[in-house]
């Protein structure tokens, strides 16, 4: 039998540099990247472009697929009451949101469709809502419909404990509440902490157009939110 030759200690001590050579190589490339992403995040030309529906925008952005996903960061001046100083102050408050939230809350339903063919997490709530969320709250029918069609969650609940149909509480947003219900939404889904459901808001503001789209899919004029109240209790009628 022929005698194993082990490979020289040379070799070896080669392949082993060139290994860690690569190593730090990929590590300094994920490191820029990152580093460039940051960058981006609060790139606000990057923002206007998704808030704009410019597609020629979107196409140049979304070369690099990780923006598809890639969290945003809005910075908003806001004034809030400083007792140390005994005044109001101006302060700088960082939200976070993404391309899909950001195109979805203007209606760019173009840009919305681009960015879902290219993979976008249609339920991701960066900052604590989803893009349906948005859509909703602005009354975006046509970005509610493609959202839905892509598998959109209509019960989600957002951070403040609201789900989007919570949010169709305008005239504007009859369309959106249509497609919610017709699309699955739970019509009796409540709110986490202060137990509300959809009739309770709509019931409130005089909503009459969604009080019936409401009530012709079930929903329960007896269910009482935390303080106890129906939702014929809580109308303006």
């Amino acid at each position: 039998m022929g005698r194993h030759l082990s490979p020289p200690a040379d070799y070896l001590a080669a392949l082993h540099s060139l290994k860690v050579d690569q190593e730090w190589k990929d590590k300094r490339q994920a490191l820029a990247h990152r580093r460039a992403m940051s960058r981006q995040q609060r790139d606000t030309t990057i923002h206007n472009t998704f808030m704009c529906g410019d597609m020629k925008g979107v196409h140049a952005v979304l070369k690099d697929p990780c923006m598809v996903n890639a969290l945003m960061e809005t910075v908003h001046e806001e004034m809030v009451w400083a007792p140390e100083l005994g005044m109001w102050t101006m302060s700088s408050k960082i939200k976070q949101t993404s391309a899909l939230r950001l195109a979805a809350s203007k209606g760019h339903s173009g840009c919305v469709e681009e960015l879902l063919f290219r993979g976008a997490e249609v339920d991701a709530d960066p900052g604590g809502s989803t893009a349906l969320h948005d859509a909703c709250i602005g009354g975006r029918d046509s970005c509610v419909q493609l959202l839905l069609a892509h598998g959109a969650d209509p019960d989600l609940l957002a951070e403040d404990g609201s789900a989007p149909l919570h949010l169709c509480s305008t005239a504007q947003t009859f369309q959106c509440a249509e497609l919610l219900v017709t699309g699955g939404a739970e019509v009796n889904v409540l709110t986490s902490e202060t137990k509300i459901t959809p009739l309770h808001v709509v019931a409130r503001r005089g909503m009459e157009e969604h009080v019936k789209l409401f009530l012709s899919h079930g929903a329960d004029v007896s269910a009482r939110n935390r303080e106890g109240e129906t939702p014929p209790e809580c109308s303006l009628w």
